[in-house]
């Protein structure tokens, strides 16, 4: 008997959901709320192309379905939420900002997950934000998009859906 790192072994016929827009935003208020205390408002489509935003991390995920998830923001997004999590708003470096939105895009994924899961079956692979760069995107327009605002900082939320490759890694079991 052998284990599926990959596909999780569901059968039936994938469909991808329906993720809008409005979605993404739904999740990233609540998250955002709920770990930051910070309000935000939708703007709308996200640019087209990229926009200046430096602080960018992408989740590539894999299971049941693939894609990546890109969050893109300023530096101030980063220290607007380290500042409002820690309660500590004297930082010596940059670093702790970048991780406050590392965390953040990480929270925020984890809950698109569960958005995820009402659509398709099977188990996720592990996933961790990594720094993004708008020339490795894929190829095409985003499933989903959107800009906002954070107490007027912008960020960008762009989502890429694909089916699982028909591949999988296979692991012995031990037995």
């Amino acid at each position: 008997m052998a284990n599926s790192l990959s596909n999780s072994g569901s059968s039936a016929p994938l469909s991808l959901p329906a993720i809008k827009s409005r979605d993404l935003f739904e999740v990233f208020q609540a998250v955002l709320e709920k770990w930051a205390f910070l309000p935000c408002d939708y703007i709308g489509n996200a640019v087209e192309g990229p926009a200046s935003l430096p602080l960018e991390r992408m989740v590539g995920f894999s299971g049941p379905m693939e894609g990546c998830l890109v969050v893109r923001s300023s530096a101030r997004f980063g220290k607007h939420l380290w500042e409002n999590v820690s309660g500590n708003d004297l930082s010596p470096d940059d670093t702790p900002h970048g991780d406050a939105f590392s965390e953040f895009v990480n929270l925020y994924f984890g809950h698109l997950l569960t958005l995820f899961r009402q659509s398709v079956e099977g188990t996720f692979d592990p996933f961790l934000p990594q720094s993004s760069i708008p020339s490795l995107w894929p190829d095409r327009q985003p499933d989903a998009a959107l800009a906002l605002l954070v107490e007027n900082i912008p960020v960008e939320v762009r989502l890429w859906l694909d089916k699982p490759s028909t591949t999988a890694v296979r692991v012995p079991d031990h037995e």
